[in-house]
């Protein structure tokens, strides 16, 4: 029975971890990642890479250009209309008959050249005077929408790069287990030679170094997926990233949120500064509505140049005339459409203020499920730290013990991996904590990527 096992598990290990090994390598092909490009980088670096490539980046500059002109237009709106209209006619003019005995038939040919020249300037325009705050709320709304979408990307391109370190965190641990199980496995095999213990147990252990390959291969593969959701902020040239690990600092919990309070995020959150920003300009669009009832009036200035060279009844003429105007307008009636988008604006105000409601009260709970989160994964930061104190203690009582040959190698060999297992897990969990931080500050739109770029190198 045993020989069976050991002419049949050896080899579905084998198929599995070289399976594994093939996929692994040709996802590699395809992404164009290999030794000649391997290349890591730092999230200061990755992130000047996103503003390079990230074309989301330029459409916000835009659409803040576009914000910019519109204010400028609602600006100009209130400034006086001068206008300049010159006219040039060549008349033909042919009497064909007239019962006047002094004309006699004929025709002749005159050009009248006429210049206007025109200036007018709205006096009381409620519509047009309340378009430029309208305009300057819009900017402020495209300006915090910005925010919130810069915030965004980094905030995914923070995400990706943590993936990033945890797969690789998680490769390590996979070939620390293939070390550990291989170094036990040739430790059986010699005593298996020297006849000191049976068979079997090599048996297991061969089985698990095959098990840890795979799990290996595995690993590679995560780690080659994470890399490329990194491929969109920094092209496909990058093969890791920097990530110190246990030199990664952890944040003080009572000063970070004393820093970044509930009440200062009410104050700051670019999600809620874009839910205010959307309410300001809805009453301002409902001003507009309501100053459609009011009537307008405005002064015009004209001057008018005219100038005959002739005609069929006599000589030419020169006309100046000099006109100024006040003009005022009061729509009184025009099917109800007025009425319909002070309703539809005073809706929209309705709107706004259930949003922003929405908004602070989903901000309010992910704060303090972040907070919460945190003080958790810094919790199991301390227990796994004590655990690897444990584990370090545990790993010399049984050195000493094999030592002195009152145990096998094989407690020595699982209590070295069992503390180098704890030390990855700390990293792990020192990156969870990282990765609560970065979110956590996101809600403030607080993110500093060179000092989170300076905390994951360990400098």
């Amino acid at each position: 029975m045993p020989s069976r096992f050991w002419s049949t598990k050896p080899k579905r290990f084998a198929r599995g971890h070289g399976f594994f090994a093939a996929l692994f390598s040709v996802m590699l092909l395809t992404f164009g990642v290999g030794p000649a490009s391997a290349q890591t980088v730092s999230l200061t670096e990755a992130f000047d890479r996103m503003l390079d490539r990230d074309v989301q980046y330029e459409i916000l500059d835009l659409e803040q250009n576009i914000a910019a002109e519109l204010v400028r237009q609602a600006r100009g709106e209130r400034y006086p209309r001068v206008g300049l209209n010159i006219q040039y006619i060549q008349t033909q003019q042919e009497i064909l008959s007239q019962d006047n005995g002094t004309f006699q038939e004929g025709s002749s040919e005159y050009p009248t050249t006429n210049m206007t020249f025109s200036v007018r300037q709205p006096l009381y325009d409620r519509v047009r005077w309340k378009a430029l705050p309208l305009a300057e709320a819009e900017g402020e709304l495209v300006a915090a929408q910005a925010v919130v979408a810069r915030n965004e990307l980094t905030s995914m391109l923070i995400r990706a790069y943590l993936d990033v370190a945890r797969a690789q965190i998680g490769v390590e641990q996979a070939r620390t287990m293939v070390r550990a199980r291989s170094q036990l496995a040739s430790g059986l095999d010699l005593m298996v030679e020297a006849g000191t213990i049976e068979v079997d147990s090599l048996l297991r252990a061969q089985g698990d170094v095959f098990e840890a390959r795979a799990l290996q291969s595995e690993r590679e593969f995560d780690q080659t997926s994470a890399l490329f959701e990194l491929y969109r902020f920094t092209g496909s040239d990058v093969t890791a990233v920097s990530y110190a690990g246990a030199s990664v600092g952890i944040p003080n919990y009572n000063a970070l949120v004393g820093t970044f309070s509930l009440e200062r995020l009410r104050e700051v959150s670019p999600a809620i500064q874009v839910a205010r920003a959307e309410l300001d300009v809805t009453e301002r669009q409902a001003e507009i509505a309501k100053a459609s009832f009011l009537p307008t009036a405005d002064v015009t200035l004209e001057f008018n140049y005219e100038e005959t060279e002739g005609s069929l009844f006599g000589g030419g003429s020169v006309v100046q005339s000099g006109e100024i105007g006040l003009n005022a307008e009061w729509l009184i009636y025009e099917g109800g459409v007025r009425r319909s988008r002070l309703r539809e604006a005073e809706t929209r105000i309705e709107i706004a203020n259930l949003r922003l409601q929405q908004i602070t009260e989903l901000s309010d709970r992910r704060y303090e499920a972040m907070t919460a989160a945190l003080q958790r994964s810094l919790a199991s930061v301390n227990a796994i730290s004590a655990e690897q104190g444990a584990a370090s203690r545990r790993l010399a009582a049984a050195v000493e013990q094999q030592e002195a040959g009152r145990i096998g190698p094989e407690a020595a060999l699982e209590a070295r991996l069992r503390r180098d297992t704890l030390s990855l897990q700390g990293q792990i969990a020192r990156l969870r904590v990282v990765q609560i931080q970065a979110e956590l500050l996101a809600l403030f739109g607080a993110l500093d990527v060179q000092t989170l770029s300076r905390d994951f190198s360990g400098t």
